[in-house]
């Protein structure tokens, strides 16, 4: 099909090109990229290793487009594909300490040498210094990638990971709210991979002052800063294991029961979410049974329709119309709240 004839906003065309020649490999990109004058951006999605002829097809679409610049970093990170010091990794070994070497013409991790273009190539650790030529930016984390995606090209060249960060920046959807009130150390890990991968903020709720005042005010307004500031926020009651064992001697000392601990923490959980209601949000994330429960009756939801599920075990409901993930605390991946996370982001209209 003619790509000039499309009307979609994004149009998707298989070149079909890994196991040619690179030179055929160029002269079937450059035929496309011919076809493109009026696209504002041109993504080339390659092999997360670079496998195949990511080389040519990047030349060949600067040749037919007359651009001078372009940016490729196949950093993947679900998949631990990632690029420093312009040397390609699959978690922690050099790609030519892995199986995938045994399918490239050179034995090399370093990229530039990999690509083999007439066009100079330069390597990056950050994305601000982006020069004529295609720039090799170094990134592990979902976060390297919207930092480098908010700087694009009008060429840009990678795996699924840009590709998705390209996405959001694009659309640019409000951020997330993520509440925890689960005391499992598998959401401990999990909160630290959304804060590590995606740059959340993670905001502590002063539990032990929960058992006796309201420790809302500094929580809430720390929540609605980042909020406003674009950034992804997790409030929890869940910070250490310290803090934890800090509450329940506090609880003991006040004679309160493991019920009474619960619903004040969890109480405080569902007021916080109901002051920050003002803020726009691409949706909730709430994680343990009772902080789910605290926040629907603080909001007073009238009704839970299940549309989806992120994984086994994690719905994404609506409470009445705000969109919404439940997980329980000692559920899934240790990415569960990075993928709830742009799930919401991708579901956001």
């Amino acid at each position: 099909d003619n790509p000039e004839d499309s009307t979609a906003e994004v149009t998707i065309i298989n070149t079909d090109t890994r196991n040619k020649t690179p030179q055929q490999a160029y002269d079937t990109t450059y035929q496309i990229a011919a076809k493109l004058p009026d696209y504002q951006i041109i993504y080339k999605k390659t092999d997360s290793t670079l496998r195949g002829n990511p080389g040519a097809e990047i030349q060949a679409i600067l040749d037919a487009t007359d651009e001078t610049t372009a940016i490729l970093t196949p950093t993947h990170p679900p998949t631990g594909r990632r690029v420093k010091d312009g040397q390609l990794y699959v978690h922690d070994k050099p790609i030519t300490e892995t199986e995938y070497i045994n399918e490239y013409r050179r034995k090399t991790s370093y990229i530039p040498e990999i690509l083999e273009t007439k066009t100079p190539i330069s390597v990056h650790t950050k994305p601000g210094a982006i020069q004529q030529g295609i720039n090799v930016i170094d990134s592990a984390t979902e976060q390297d990638l919207i930092n480098i995606a908010a700087h694009h090209t009008r060429i840009l060249a990678g795996s699924a990971g840009l590709a998705d960060a390209l996405c959001q920046t694009l659309r640019n959807p409000p951020p997330v709210l993520t509440v925890i009130g689960s005391i499992r150390t598998q959401t401990r890990t999990q909160a630290a991979q959304l804060r590590d991968q995606l740059g959340a903020e993670i905001i502590p709720l002063d539990t032990s002052a929960a058992l006796t005042s309201d420790p809302l005010d500094g929580t809430v307004r720390s929540t609605k800063v980042a909020l406003l500031a674009g950034k992804d926020a997790i409030i929890t009651s869940n910070q250490s294991q310290d803090d934890v064992e800090r509450t329940l001697l506090e609880a003991e000392r006040l004679k309160l029961s493991p019920e009474e601990v619960e619903s004040l923490i969890t109480g405080a959980l569902g007021e916080a979410v109901k002051q920050l209601s003002d803020v726009p949000l691409s949706g909730l994330i709430l994680t343990g049974g009772a902080a789910a429960l605290a926040v629907t009756e603080k909001l007073n939801i009238k009704t839970i329709e299940i549309m989806d599920e992120v994984e086994p075990g994690i719905p994404v409901i609506k409470l009445d119309n705000i969109p919404a993930i439940t997980k329980a605390g000692g559920f899934g991946d240790p990415d569960a709240l990075i993928q709830a996370t742009k799930y919401l982001k991708r579901r956001h209209r």
